[in-house]
């Protein structure tokens, strides 16, 4: 997705949880406390059948949101008061024109409020009729017709990766193979341990990839289930820091089932296909590689079985987690 110095855009799903949360956040400031908007006219049926995009500072905070129907209407642009003037709103609207493009849609179309008509206008927007009022503000209908895209030549099958084993028995060996394993990640990784503690992921070059799955864009996603935060939580860890400026993407659950709770083993997976397993939470001694899709899946499917039947912490709500 597009990222500039200050900010990043990226596409969103309505129908997951955190994304719609962090759209109607920004929407709610700006329709209904700034422009008084009645609420049950912001959110509406088109959102579960729109794409959305959503801008966010580089510190995770959601800064702006626009959407594209899909008869091609675009809508819902919204930017935080003090983020405007910088080009979020030029972003989002261009990935949203990118949007439509990749769909071969021929027109787009918008509602603009007035005072908004000389920027979509700049945007090669053109007036379509006459002043209408809508949610009790002056709107312009405006329309721009749209280039298809070329077709793009048909990309080389990705090959398969050369599997690399990750072994470990000391404390230094296991950061270094956490570290090989968090490398190879796209956008996600798992954890089912029984303490989280500095061990592993206080180290800076595993905290430097935590921090790039975590603003990597649409999809950016870091479980874990612990069933214990209280040395975390009495001596702090910088994943706990990083948890509080990414809530978004950063989540953490603790078991309750009597055979969670007696789970001895822990282990970490990541959207790449690889993974390290220590068969005793409690020592350094740990097996993985970096892909091995069977066994993978096979630690994930217990992961997210583990998981839904987990909590959120509720020692991380004061935190902001």
């Amino acid at each position: 997705m597009p990222i500039r110095g200050d900010f990043q855009v990226e596409l969103c799903d309505w129908a997951h949880a955190a994304d719609r949360e962090a759209l109607a956040g920004v929407r709610e400031t700006v329709f209904v406390h700034e422009q008084h908007v009645p609420r049950e006219m912001e959110i509406d049926d088109d959102d579960l059948r729109s794409v959305h995009v959503l801008a966010r500072s580089l510190d995770g905070k959601p800064i702006g949101t626009g959407r594209i129907t899909t008869t091609g209407c675009i809508g819902r642009m919204a930017v935080l008061r003090e983020w405007r003037g910088r080009g979020v709103g030029t972003m989002l609207l261009n990935t949203l024109l990118d949007q439509a493009r990749a769909r071969k849609t021929a027109v787009v179309t918008l509602h603009a409020q007035r005072y908004a008509v000389s920027f979509y206008t700049r945007h090669g927007f053109a007036i379509d009729g006459a002043e209408f009022e809508e949610a009790g503000i002056p709107h312009i209908l405006m329309r721009r017709a749209l280039a298809a895209l070329p077709e793009a030549d048909r990309p080389t099958p990705l090959a398969t990766p050369e599997p690399v084993g990750l072994h470990a028995s000391t404390r230094e060996e296991l950061i270094d193979s956490t570290q090989k394993l968090l490398s190879g990640a796209r956008h996600g990784m798992c954890v089912l341990v029984r303490e989280l503690h500095p061990l592993l992921l206080n180290d800076t070059a595993c905290l430097v990839e935590l921090r790039r799955l975590a603003i990597s864009g649409r999809g950016a996603s870091i479980r874990v289930i612990a069933q214990d935060l209280t040395r975390a939580l009495q001596e702090g860890t910088r994943l706990l820091e990083l948890a509080q400026r990414l809530s978004s993407v950063i989540e953490m659950r603790r078991p309750l089932e009597p055979a969670d709770l007696a789970y001895r083993s822990a282990f970490m997976c990541v959207d790449s296909g690889g993974y390290l397993f220590r068969p005793l939470e409690s020592e350094m001694l740990a097996t993985g590689s970096t892909y091995a899709p069977g066994r993978h899946a096979e630690l994930m499917r217990l992961f997210e079985e583990v998981w839904a039947r987990s909590e959120p912490w509720p020692e991380l709500r004061t935190l902001g987690i």
